[in-house]
């Protein structure tokens, strides 16, 4: 190759990640700005500032207890989902039985049905218990939707754990029970996080299934869609802005005080 040549690929490749990211955010980018924009209609150039469709959005009492529903509905259910996820995991990984690949396929079921169906099932189900209508409804509905993404991402992590440690620690004295939480839960730690996190963004962005089971207290996705089916409302430009920036912040306080002590913690170990 001829000293004066360069390989245009990686340059080429840096241009194409910053389009990317360019198409990923702006969409986020142009919410955050139309949501203080005084026009009622989204639209470029901008027409002045205004913070009225944040007022307007606390004084129309929907958007604001929606998304308080949604944060109270959603971590529960991943957490619970996370559980779980996590002792099937375990159980799947660590022992052999019989249907056991029949029980997996169950697991999976709710993730490969059509919402809709799940939907009509939950209502029909709830209705007969005398449970629909309510937050807990959406609880225990989100609950069974999420347990096998949760499951799936703390499957893969515990399956890059070999068998000897939990064998090492047996043999050092240490009962079944404590090797679970002193040897398997920490390793497991990091796919436990990524199963929340993968359950709370299943559970937060749901709809379908929320709006058959909801009754009066609706969730975040359930509002937007009344909203939506009379009018478009400027104030669903600012709640998408604060659901954004408290995803933003989540995301930041994860990276800045929870990342630094497993790396720490993984320094320390090896």
């Amino acid at each position: 190759m001829i000293a004066g040549d360069r390989n245009p690929w990686p340059a080429l490749g840096r241009v194409f990640l910053a389009l990317s990211y360019v198409f990923l955010f702006l969409p986020l980018v142009l919410l955050v700005v139309f949501s203080f924009q005084a026009n009622r209609f989204p639209g470029l150039p901008l027409q002045g500032w205004t913070l009225a469709w944040y007022e307007k959005m606390i004084d129309q009492g929907t958007l604001l207890p929606a998304l308080g529903h949604s944060m109270l509905v959603s971590p529960a259910a991943a957490t619970v989902g996370t559980i779980i996820g996590f002792f099937a995991a375990y159980a799947l990984n660590r022992f052999d039985f019989p249907g056991k690949t029949v029980l997996l396929g169950i697991i999976a079921l709710p993730i490969l049905i059509p919402p809709l169906i799940l939907g009509v099932a939950f209502l029909g189900l709830l209705a007969r218990v005398h449970l629909n209508g309510t937050l807990f409804s959406i609880f225990l509905t989100h609950v069974v939707l999420v347990t096998a993404p949760a499951l799936s991402v703390i499957q893969l992590r515990l399956s890059q754990m070999p068998r000897q440690i939990e064998e090492a620690a047996w043999d050092l004295g240490a009962t079944e029970l404590q090797t679970l939480m002193r040897v398997v839960l920490p390793f497991a730690v990091p796919g436990i996080l990524g199963g929340w996190l993968l359950a709370f963004t299943f559970s937060f962005d749901e709809f379908i299934i929320a709006w058959f089971v909801s009754g009066f207290d609706q969730t975040l996705p359930v509002a937007i869609y009344s909203i939506l089916v009379a009018s478009m409302e400027p104030t669903l430009n600012a709640i998408g802005a604060i659901v954004f920036a408290i995803s933003a912040l989540v995301l930041i306080g994860i990276e800045v005080l929870l990342l630094p002590l497993l790396f720490r913690k993984d320094t320390e170990e090896a």
